[in-house]
């Protein structure tokens, strides 16, 4: 089984053939970032139409029972995402609202400052909303949303693992320590610190070889790459680490000034160069293939690999995506 727990290429057959060819089982794919409810619901929509348009490629991950139906029948699982809280509108309600249209993973901020918390953009004096944000999280545990930390700051990050009664996930990022600060997007990257609490709290990482946050940028190897998996399952144990690509094929500039900037400013708050490539390895997940058999080289065991490539991610989905327990 293979999971990609972040993607958020523009949907299209392509895009779905290119799934199936890497033989990916599930791929968690971004609906919104800067969007409010309405707009969401949109996207959410057009997902739904394009689910019961590809059915030979594509089926709904509401579960994980889902995605162990599609790697069985040689499809893909696409379980809807945030990468960002502004869909829910400061409104707890909408938590449940979108959880019942298939909605199964958030992420508390994207880059910047909003009412649950503080992104990686913003400095560390600031962190999860001790009112909001907090109920978020709680909201959040209870109908069954996964937690995603993967673009907050520091003392977000923290304090999101300690209010959080289940396991938080960071779907995309690497462990700073390692790739160090010379890539475009460091600061995007998780302190060893913050990558030890989410293992002990029972989360996952998914590591990316997205090129501004990757060892050594672009030009990032297979090698540097499973060296990068090879530290951190040294850090925090093989059964919390997965995979998270970052993978945005197709965007376009517009989408990536929106990304960037939103309604809220007139040029990117963070100097970033143009549109860069993924690793030609990467090749549209293909590179994961060869990613796995370089770390079975090295001496994983298959049962570890078997972790890294999906199980781990399969686990916490099975409990993440159920109903807590009343409070």
């Amino acid at each position: 089984m293979l999971i990609d727990a972040l993607q958020f290429v523009k949907p299209s057959r392509e895009r779905f053939e290119e799934w199936h060819t890497a033989g990916i089982s599930a791929v968690h794919a971004t609906v919104a970032i800067w969007e409010d409810s309405t707009e969401t619901m949109r996207e959410v929509g057009r997902w739904q139409r394009l689910l019961a348009e590809n059915t030979d490629l594509l089926r709904e991950g509401r579960s994980g029972n889902d995605i162990r139906a599609a790697d069985q029948d040689g499809r893909t699982a696409i379980v809807l995402g945030f990468q960002n809280s502004s869909p829910f509108e400061d409104d707890l309600d909408l938590v449940g609202a979108f959880h019942q249209a298939g909605v199964r993973i958030a992420q508390l901020t994207y880059n910047t400052q909003n009412s649950a918390g503080a992104g990686c953009w913003e400095g560390d004096d600031a962190g999860l909303s001790r009112t909001y944000g907090v109920n978020l999280i709680r909201e959040m545990n209870q109908v069954g949303m996964l937690i995603d930390i993967s673009h907050c700051n520091e003392r977000t990050s923290l304090e999101a693992l300690e209010a959080s009664e289940r396991p938080v996930a960071i779907t995309h990022s690497n462990p700073r320590e390692f790739v160090g600060e010379n890539v475009e997007l460091a600061f995007r990257n998780k302190s060893d610190t913050v990558l030890k609490k989410a293992a002990e709290k029972g989360g996952v990482v998914g590591l990316s070889m997205y090129p501004r946050i990757a060892p050594q940028g672009i030009a990032c190897t297979i090698g540097e790459f499973c060296d990068m998996v090879a530290y951190t399952v040294e850090l925090i144990g093989v059964d919390h680490v997965g995979l998270g690509s970052d993978y945005y094929a197709g965007q376009g500039d517009e989408e990536l000034h929106w990304w960037r900037q939103g309604r809220w400013s007139r040029k990117p708050m963070v100097p970033i160069s143009g549109p860069v490539e993924f690793p030609e390895w990467f090749a549209a997940g293909s590179g994961y293939g060869p990613v796995l058999e370089e770390l079975r080289r090295r001496g994983f065991s298959e049962s570890e690999v078997t972790k890294i490539s999906g199980g781990n991610w399969l686990r916490m989905f099975d409990d993440g995506f159920a109903a807590g327990s009343p409070s």
